[in-house]
């Protein structure tokens, strides 16, 4: 029942996520060529800027899914009910927080715009992205419910046609109006009625949350929740001090057009993400149910499964973008857009660095080990800080990437696996290492011989010319990993898996085609 979930997860977010990122691509030319770098820059800076406020819901929202999965697991609906009903609690409670917090923010806009000004509409702008912030509250704890029980494949088949259609919609309006606030204006609509009707089917599915009677959660585990909350706390303000400052010391330091520059980056580096994520992610529920019923035997031999998986697609990501993602965005906007080589260099290295620990964070997360490592975010951010403050005065924009590269080796990059090796697997954590530097060496060398065959063989960054390098990237990778690794028992285990996916369309498809008939 899990593995079905979990490919169902896996199969209809990979198919949302390739429809909105095309969408995505177009909108972005739209914008830029209706509105220029400046409003890319503005836009990206106002997101960083709410991200810094959403800040004080971290961790109830990962603490309470946590929480959930034993009482779904056992069908405890008193307790569902009662995580349900403090989630919603503490979360109108954080919506009046940070409106109160973003409007007192106002006047300091000026602040985090080099070059921008602030002017009425960045004003406007900022309150329509408050309002868009506030609508998420509303229905987060219907959302966490449903994410919890390995459901959240049916809100994605809803929420990739609102998506489709907010797309769209805010294509037609900038090639009509030229507007940046009816654009926003569109997007928060389409925002709220996407998340009304999400609550309706969260409702719908579990009637038994709507119960009048409050029910209650034991003292205990009340405390228990409360250090989570605290902890998850330091860990976002930490992740947002190094991973959601970038666009503000540049827009600071370096200029709110080159913030627009640094957006096409993370922009495909976010699509790529989003696509990837259902592969690694649609497991994460899962994961939360093997860890709460199985024992360490297996729940390591799943990690080093969830592991392989997590270095074959990042390993192969990686690989096109260093050689796809300049040429494909000199075809995509034309010159004039990129950033220095050696910045290019660093943004893909701080991607791999987060996105090959993405199967260890998820085990760590869903075993519930938060408070044993509560300060290292802090750490990690303040080194973060002083190291990129100190190396944008001597190496410019490049500094503050490279910041992010020290604070990561020195801080979460050891310390994650070490405390998910220890609580959760209850075996030594040298093997993990020994393991990543042989998937990095073999990332690093396809990256090499991939861009040395493409020279030789492509030319010129005609789309054909993209095509070609993509095929190139993607094929040499791919036999290379299935003749090194085609015996190992983790490949085996992959192979099983896709195979009995198969099988079981192939039945359904039968059963489909004889009920017809």
């Amino acid at each position: 029942m899990r593995t079905n979930h979990s490919m169902k997860n896996m199969i209809i977010g990979m198919l949302s996520q390739l429809i909105i990122a095309g969408l995505g691509f177009i909108s972005r030319k739209v914008f830029i060529d209706s509105l220029g770098a400046d409003y890319l820059g503005i836009n990206g800076l106002l997101t960083n800027v709410l991200s810094m406020l959403a800040l004080i819901e971290s961790g109830i929202g990962t603490s309470i899914t946590y929480s959930l999965y034993k009482p779904l697991v056992n069908d405890d609906r008193r307790k569902i009910i009662a995580l349900v009903q403090l989630y919603k609690k503490a979360y109108l409670i954080i919506a009046f927080i940070v409106c109160i917090l973003s409007l007192a923010l106002l006047p300091f806009l000026g602040v985090f715009i080099k070059g921008g000004g602030t002017e009425s509409f960045i004003i406007i702008s900022y309150l329509i992205f408050v309002g868009k912030n506030m609508t998420y509250y509303l229905n987060a704890h219907k959302v966490a419910l449903i994410t919890a029980d390995q459901k959240s494949y049916v809100l994605a088949r809803v929420n990739i046609g609102f998506q489709i259609v907010t797309m769209l919609a805010k294509i037609a309006i900038l090639i009509l109006t030229h507007n940046y606030i009816l654009f926003l204006l569109i997007e928060l609509m389409t925002f709220i009625l996407q998340n009304m009707y999400n609550g309706r089917i969260v409702t719908r599915r579990y009637p038994f949350i709507k119960t009048s009677p409050t029910q209650s959660i034991a003292s205990s585990e009340k405390q228990y929740l409360k250090k989570n909350i605290k902890a998850l706390f330091l860990h976002n303000v930490g992740s947002y001090a190094v991973f959601g400052t970038d666009n503000l010391l540049i827009s600071a330091f370096i200029g709110v057009t080159t913030v627009g520059f640094y957006s096409n980056y993370t922009m495909i580096l976010g699509q790529l993400s989003t696509l990837i994520a259902p592969l690694l992610n649609g497991i994460g529920a899962s994961v939360g149910h093997l860890i709460a019923k199985e024992n360490e035997t297996r729940r390591y031999f799943i990690f080093k499964v969830s592991y392989f998986m997590n270095f074959w697609i990042y390993s192969v990501v990686i690989v096109c973008l260093f050689n796809l993602l300049e040429p494909f965005i000199n075809w995509w906007l034309g010159k004039g857009f990129l950033l220095s080589p050696f910045t290019f260099w660093l943004i893909l290295v701080n991607f791999y660095l987060t996105g090959l620990r993405t199967s260890i964070s998820t085990f760590k997360t869903k075993a519930g080990i938060f408070i044993q490592d509560k300060y290292m975010p802090l750490i990690e951010a303040f080194i973060n800080l002083v190291a990129s403050l100190i190396l944008v005065h001597f190496i410019g924009l490049s500094g503050i990437f490279l910041g992010t590269t020290i604070s990561t080796l020195a801080t979460v990059f050891w310390n994650v696996p070490r405390l998910t090796y220890k609580h959760v697997f209850k075996r030594s954590v040298g093997s993990y290492f020994a393991q990543y530097a042989l998937y990095a060496g073999l990332t690093l060398t396809m990256c090499v011989l991939t861009m040395s065959i493409g020279k030789i063989l492509v030319s010129g960054v005609t789309l054909l010319a993209l095509i070609e390098r993509g095929l190139i990237c993607v094929v040499l990778s791919n036999l290379l990993y299935i003749l090194l690794f085609y015996k190992t028992t983790e490949f085996q285990y992959l192979l099983q898996l896709v195979s009995h996916l198969i099988s079981n369309m192939k039945t359904k498809w039968g059963e489909r085609e004889r009920a017809k008939a």
